[in-house]
């Protein structure tokens, strides 16, 4: 049996204090996403987010989902609607997110409730997609079982000829969720694990934030 118990990091590489952060979390999420999609300090995928749903059926599913756009209200990524993620949601809106950036020692957990994004925002995003990707939108019934590859691959290249030389429609089942927070986390990794927690909770319309023990 393999044990892991000497592997660990003694984060050292910055503090975070009260009074570097700004009122709104959004606004702070946003100063920490330009430094780490700097062109000097870039992480690979700096977009990349845990989305966790939750329904009495299939109980917590996590997965890694990608960030693409951040509104001054929430949190925006596309799917199928016939995922099992977007038929979560439908059952309960509550979600959470988790921001992980090792390279700067950082973590922002977010929780709140996903609405689904407008046709026509879903619309304008999806022609701006590299075309093959439009394809395979087209050709993934996602989450249902498959008998092997090469099924996907033969559905994609039918997709290709049909679709060859005409604009791609947005499909049906397919769009954006935006994630609305009611409380986010900033998190930053110090010494001897006494790591710098800060939490912003919406009460009555406003943000409160409080410093919390690691």
């Amino acid at each position: 049996m393999k044990k892991f118990e000497n592997i660990r990091t003694n984060y050292n590489l910055n503090q975070l204090r009260k009074g570097n952060l700004v009122y709104s979390p959004i606004k702070q999420f946003e100063s920490w996403f330009d430094e780490v999609t700097n062109k000097v300090n870039k992480v690979i995928d700096s977009n990349a987010m845990t989305l966790s749903t939750y329904d009495k059926q299939k109980s917590i599913q996590n997965r890694v989902v990608l960030l693409k756009e951040i509104k001054k209200d929430g949190f925006v990524f596309y799917t199928n609607y016939n995922s099992l993620k977007a038929k979560q949601i439908e059952l309960n809106s509550a979600v959470a997110l988790c921001f992980f950036w090792p390279a700067f020692q950082r973590q922002v957990r977010v929780n709140g409730r996903a609405v689904r994004l407008s046709q026509k925002l879903s619309n304008d995003y999806f022609q701006k997609r590299p075309r093959k990707s439009q394809i395979a939108t087209w050709a993934s019934e996602q989450s249902d079982i498959i008998v092997n590859r090469r099924v996907l691959e033969l559905r994609f290249n039918s997709l290709q000829r049909r679709f060859k030389n005409k604009k791609i429609p947005t499909p049906n089942h397919w769009g954006g969720f935006k994630v609305i927070p009611d409380s986010m986390e900033f998190w930053q990794g110090r010494k001897n694990r006494l790591h710098d927690r800060f939490l912003y909770k919406r009460e009555n319309g406003k943000w409160l934030l409080n410093r919390l023990s690691p």
